[in-house]
């Protein structure tokens, strides 16, 4: 998913990114960097890749190096609670209780501190 059609998607729907980071490299990518350091400089500078956590009025995001992992659409988002001892993000819809687990993201204590800080402001944007 391109940093265009998340922008785009953010305008339509009034969203918030509640985590931006970059993503950890591949086994190979790693190997690569270590072994051609230079001339891997520029393949990863053009090839950067990122992990996003993306909500929206209606829907939440999971894009993990650069690929939609994970997209659930409600009806009306009831309440948001991020719990950060098992690293999930609970979303209560109208009819139903859903849990968007945040592994594959590697939550460290700052990021949960981020997410539990963007999660009130996009609560007080919808008041």
């Amino acid at each position: 998913m391109t940093k265009k059609s998340i922008d785009n998607l953010l305008k339509k729907e009034c969203g918030i990114i509640l985590l931006k980071k970059e993503s950890e490299n591949t086994f190979w990518e790693t190997i690569l960097e270590n072994i051609f350091s230079i001339a891997t400089i520029f393949y990863f500078l053009t090839r950067k890749k990122f992990d996003y956590l993306i909500l929206t009025e209606h829907r939440v995001s999971l894009i993990i190096r650069n690929k939609l992992f994970l997209e659930r659409v409600f009806i009306g988002i009831e309440s948001l609670n991020y719990n950060g001892i098992k690293s999930t993000l609970e979303v209560t819809d109208q009819n139903q209780q859903f849990s968007v687990p945040l592994n594959k993201l590697r939550v460290s204590y700052e990021e949960s501190k981020l997410i539990k800080q963007n999660l009130s402001e996009f609560r007080k944007g919808k008041e």
